[in-house]
């Protein structure tokens, strides 16, 4: 981005009109705009930049003219077009964004608005009208983004007083109040609007040194609505709360209320005073069943318990148990139900916040949800702010935490919590709930009285947390209290133009991004309530809002036509938030309302479930979202960030109300297909997400999310029950879904698309610790209904990932079914199969190395099962079937055959031999000649040498000597032999004494079968070579046994030469002429097929000819010649004579029936 144009713009006379114009086609990216009197160029000090006024909304229009392309046979015609644009300019160095796309540029630039002068630097790129085509593409990595720290200052998350910026802020008003008593006034104390005009505010107190003589709840309560002055003396302080003791009589309703709206108010006071009151009255003397049954009542006492020493007073066993009794009385009002529950919840809440400040293991989750609750009323949050900030026991223990650098948690959420945070993150999350609650009680009084300057730097603060992880939710959460929102809006009306009122229009916007904010029906009335003369917000996006507000001002009606509505084709933003708004209101109806009245109204509305409608809305939105992993279209379609995050997260809401619904009202068989294969697709997707987009960007957040409610809702899939008796359990469903749906990914890319379905698999399967009921149901219901497409998706899975399925499976089935001994049967008949294939002349090359790659995979399988904890496992399920022995000992032989070694066949061979005693003679001599041939391996250690040697000798001795074929035996004998004698080490220690037992072995067994004796394929010059380097390494004794031993062997005359066996590949590469021509091979080439032969007689066939056949007296009626309209009058009368059939009795014929 290069400066294009400096200029200082004065407008014309009439129509305030300023143009610039380009000398060549330009991209404008930026503009910037200086105020008066300031030196744009360091290197230029004479340019001093002229801007009048110091606040103005300008007009600019660019006029359009497209780009060529190189490509293009034509050059398109320059149009008049003008695109327009606005900038609202407020003050000081502004910079203003452009996006003008990629196919357009511009030559001429043109302001219009009220000002007298503009300086302005345009910045961009100049553009050719073609642009030649590189002959080489070089691939260019994108340069890393790294978002900078907050800075210190401006993060209470890691300061130890998180108040400290908010205090710094408020000083910039003249004469300010200290922050607790500014926390004060704007939540909980407000004053009235005669009150603002007083000359002595803020500081009007009551006066509690002259009481007066008459003095009852009534005045009490009175006095207590203005503030404390901080510092009351003790002695005021405790005349006054012994006054209000005194006046406390027998329980009734009346005084309840009192006592309750007196805490409540003193609750936001100094801590000196709540506490002396509650030291002289005894809160369950006052408040039991018959006087808290006021909503009133119950709604102060919930205010009042925001104050941890309220809240402590009230955590009595009677009076927990006087809630929970009201809780679940169905004869109260919902509303008293809700209530008592909120003050039950934030009592218990109260002492987990407590106890979590100093206990490492304690319940954060129910603490932040606490401070979640207390953060929705203005009330109860400045209560608990004023505690936070004052109360010594509470700024104390806070500020015993040392001051970690830690990630700041994202805490505050709709959904479930499923990783509580520790406890110095935790710490972090509080300082900084702190910290922006203080801020925005300062961002309150500046407005109030106004103060620009506060109330200017305020808001920026608040917009850049906005931007911030951890700091977003919690500013996005405080900001739709009632006061804030209304303050915001009355900030829109922003003419002219100042840095307050655009920051205020931004936190608007990034506000009404989250659809559960737009539920709020105050931040509803202030999207409704913006008007025209907005800086920031554009009509597009107003329109956007309101259409969004509009679901929920217009109620549950609106909602279901939303949903009803089609999914928008692009789909946009806009139309995504209104969609999620529409669900979001669901939820919450599903929230506030029984579950089945909402579905009958849901019905009645609809004329459809709603499970059947968020099938099809879901059924939309993953169609879009394949479209944008799809290998089919390149590129894929240009979406942006917000609209992609937008797209998981309206599934993510969709699958969400599933996750609600489905325990309570199974979905029938068809849908829950459905439902499965769309979750599927989605799963597959949201890992395709995380590895396109950064961590901290948008969609992989929300795919993260998503991702997470695809595994609960496919575990709460397999865990429905069968609908109707003697049906299908969703288990069975479910898992026949995925194993078909994972081998056919259709544009998406197969081998990612298999992978992410093997992991929704993974977590389908019950846990190992899981009730004997729901294992009994997978391994006698379940497994044995999809074995066949089981065994299809094991085996089209990577070695690691078969290896772990084939461990689950048979850790669940315990041996009941076998199912995992099955799976492993099907793999060793497939290596069986591959074998044989090996064996053939006829397949092609590139059929030949697939066959042999899928014998060397078969065999690292192999491998890693037998060295893993299933090694026993594996054996033993080996040995008791007959027919795996049989195929795994004829693959090895007929691979010893064709002298071909896959890699890792040591290493099998090693473990089979560790459990030989429980094979056979013919696996048992498989493994024989495996030792043998792996220990012909080039740069073999010594030490695994003499293993492989001394475990063939000790399994050759247990082979029946009948079964072994003598001239096979020794050939492989001989090639051993061989092999070690062209060895540049020498064979020392028990290698050696190998050796020397296997000629041991072999002269033994001459005696009963001669032929074992003649090792013809080895000379006698070469071993006798060989004999004298092994003597060189043995002792005395087996000196002696080594001779005994030749001298019963023959040995030929020369020696046969050493065949290297193929090594098989464990990976493979294809081209794209390759693959076709694999499929090609599949599809049967075209032919004739062959005439059969006829069985009639030949004599008796009797051929006419067509003229005799006419003339025949037999087929007279083939010969009628028609004239004029006689085939017609014969077509007439002919259905005029069809009387065979009775009239019809279903319409009115004018049949008469007799009586």
């Amino acid at each position: 981005m290069t400066l294009l144009q400096w200029c200082t713009l004065e407008p014309s006379e009439k129509g305030g009109l300023a143009a610039i114009r380009f000398s060549c086609p330009v991209r404008v990216q930026s503009i910037r705009i200086f105020p008066s009197g300031v030196k744009p160029f360091s290197k230029s000090p004479d340019t001093i930049s002229q801007t009048k006024p110091q606040a103005f909304f300008l007009d600019v229009y660019f006029n359009a003219q497209p780009i060529t392309s190189p490509d293009a046979k034509e050059r398109p015609k320059h149009s008049n077009a003008l695109v327009p644009t606005s900038i609202a300019y407020a003050g000081g160095q502004m910079d203003f964004t452009v996006d003008m796309g990629s196919e357009h540029a511009t030559r001429l630039m043109i302001v219009k608005g009220d000002f007298e002068a503009v300086s302005m630097a345009i910045y961009g790129e100049v553009v050719s009208d073609s642009h030649a085509s590189p002959s080489n593409l070089e691939p260019r990595s994108l340069p890393t983004v790294t978002a900078a720290p907050l800075s210190t200052a401006l993060d209470p998350a890691n300061a130890r007083d998180p108040t400290q910026l908010a205090r710094q802020l408020l000083k910039l008003i003249p004469d300010a109040p200290e922050l607790e008593f500014v926390i004060r006034l704007v939540f909980c104390l407000k004053p009235s609007n005669d009150d603002w005009d007083l000359p002595e505010f803020p500081h009007l107190y009551p006066d509690l040194d002259n009481l007066p003589v008459d003095f009852d709840l009534e005045r009490a309560l009175s006095l207590t609505t203005r503030p404390v002055p901080d510092n009351i003396s003790s002695k005021a302080a405790s005349e006054f709360t012994d006054k209000i003791a005194q006046c406390v009589t027998p329980k009734g309703p009346n005084q309840a209320y009192q006592i309750a709206s007196i805490l409540c108010n003193l609750a936001s006071q100094h801590p000196s005073i709540a506490k002396g009151l509650l030291d002289r009255i005894d809160l369950l003397s006052v408040f039991d069943r018959t006087t808290i049954e006021d909503e009133t009542t119950l709604l102060r006492l919930l205010y009042a318990a925001a104050n941890t020493d309220v809240a402590r007073r009230l955590d009595t066993p009677q009076f927990l148990e006087l809630l929970s009794s009201l809780t679940s009385d169905i004869n109260a009002e919902r509303d008293m139900r809700t209530t008592a529950r909120r003050l039950l919840a934030r009592i218990r809440g109260w002492s987990a916040l407590g106890d979590a400040f100093s206990n490492t293991q304690g319940d954060f989750i129910t603490a932040v949800k606490t401070m979640q609750d207390i953060g929705t009323e203005e009330q109860s949050f400045g209560i608990w702010l004023e505690s936070m900030a004052m109360h010594e026991d509470v700024v104390a223990s806070l500020a015993e935490n040392p001051v970690l650098p830690v990630v700041l948690p994202h805490l505050i959420s709709h959904r479930h919590i499923t990783n509580p945070p520790s406890q110095d993150e935790f710490v972090a999350f509080v300082r900084a709930f702190v910290g922006v609650s203080c801020v925005l009680a300062v961002y309150a009084w500046s407005d109030s009285l106004p103060d620009e300057r506060c109330r200017a730097r305020t808001l920026s603060v608040l917009r850049l947390w906005q931007g911030v992880d951890g700091y977003r939710e919690i500013v996005n959460h405080l900001l739709l209290l009632r006061q804030m929102t209304f303050r915001l809006e009355c900030m829109t009306d922003n003419d002219p133009p100042t840095q307050s009122g655009i920051d205020a229009e931004h936190i608007l916007v990034d506000l009404a991004k989250d659809p559960r904010a737009i539920l709020r029906s105050s931040f509803v009335k202030c999207i409704l309530n913006i008007g025209t003369s907005t800086s920031f917000i554009t009509d597009d996006e107003r329109s956007s809002m309101r259409q969004a507000a509009f679901i929920v001002d217009d109620g549950f009606t609106s909602a279901v036509d939303e949903l009803l509505r089609p999914v928008e084709r692009p789909p946009t933003f806009g139309s995504l938030r209104t969609l999620r708004v529409a669900l979001a209101y669901i939820e919450r109806e599903l929230d506030e309302d029984d579950e089945s009245h909402l579905l009958d109204d849901f019905w009645e509305e609809a004329k459809c479930s709603l499970t059947a409608c968020l099938s099809d809305i879901l059924v939309s939105i993953v169609e879009e979202i394949r479209s944008l992993f799809s290998l089919r279209q390149l590129p894929p379609p240009r979406r942006g960030q917000d609209v992609v995050a937008q797209l998981f997260w309206a599934a993510d809401d969709i699958l969400r109300l599933f996750l609600r619904l489905v325990p309570t009202y199974p979905l029938p068989m068809r849908m829950l297909r459905a439902l499965a294969t769309n979750v599927a697709d989605v799963f597959v997707c949201t890992d395709a997400a995380d590895m396109r987009y950064s961590e901290s960007s948008q969609p992989s957040v929300a795919a993260q999310e998503t991702r997470q409610s695809c595994i609960d809702l496919i575990r709460v899939l397999g865990n429905q029950p069968p609908i109707v008796s003697g049906g299908k359990p969703g288990a069975q469903l479910v898992l026949r879904v995925l194993l078909e749906h994972g081998l056919q990914s259709d544009s998406l890319d197969p081998t990612h698309h298999l992978l992410q379905v093997f992991y929704l698999v993974d977590s389908l399967l019950p846990a190992e610790d899981c009730s004997e009921s729901q294992r009994a149901l997978w391994v006698q219901s379940v497994i044995p209904t999809v074995l066949r497409e089981l065994w299809t998706f094991c085996h089209s899975l990577d070695t690691e990932n078969k290896l772990h399925l084939i461990r689950r499976l048979s850790a669940l089935d315990q041996g009941a079914v076998g199912v995992g001994e099955w799976l492993l049967l099907e793999e060793v008949k497939d290596m069986s199969r591959a074998v044989q294939a090996l064996r053939g002349s006829e397949s092609a090359q590139q059929r030949h190395r697939v066959t042999q790659t899928q014998v060397a995979h078969f065999f690292r399988f192999f491998a890693d099962l037998l060295q893993g904890s299933l090694a026993q496992w594996c054996t033993q399920s080996l040995a008791a079937a007959d027919e795996a022995t049989h195929l795994l000992a004829s693959a090895l032989m007929a691979m010893f055959d064709l002298h071909i070694m896959p890699p890792h066949l040591g290493d099998v061979v090693e473990c089979l031999a560790a459990e030989y005693d429980i094979f056979d003679n013919e696996v048992r001599w498989a493994i024989v000649v495996g030792l043998w041939r792996s220990s012909q391996v080039p740069e073999l250690s010594s030490g695994r040498l003499e293993r492989r040697l001394g475990s063939s000798v000790k399994i050759l001795a247990t082979i029946t000597p009948s079964y072994l074929d003598p001239a096979r035996t020794t050939a492989e004998i001989g090639s051993v032999l061989l092999t070690l004698a062209q060895h540049t080490e020498l064979v020392e220690g028990d290698a050696a004494h190998s050796v020397v037992s296997l000629l041991e072995w072999l002269a033994t067994t001459a005696t009963s079968i001669p032929k074992m004796g003649s090792l013809h394929t080895v000379s006698s010059e070469q071993f006798g070579t060989f004999r004298d380097r092994l003597k060189d390494t043995l002792s005395v004794e087996w000196k002696q046994r080594l001779d005994a031993a030749c001298c019963e062997l023959v040995f030929g005359s020369a020696s046969a030469p050493v065949q290297e066996p193929t090594p098989l590949p464990e990976s493979i590469e294809l081209s794209i002429h390759d693959i076709e021509e694999l499929l090609r091979q599949n599809i049967p080439t075209p032919s004739t097929p062959p005439r059969r032969p006829l069985n009639q007689d030949v004599l008796g066939l009797v051929t006419v000819s067509p003229p005799a056949l006419l003339r025949s007296p037999a087929v007279t009626g083939l010969t009628k010649t028609y004239s004029n309209n006689d085939f017609r009058q014969l077509r007439q009368s002919s259905a005029r004579a069809n009387t065979s059939r009775l009239p019809s009795m279903h319409v009115d014929v004018g049949v008469a029936m007799a009586a």
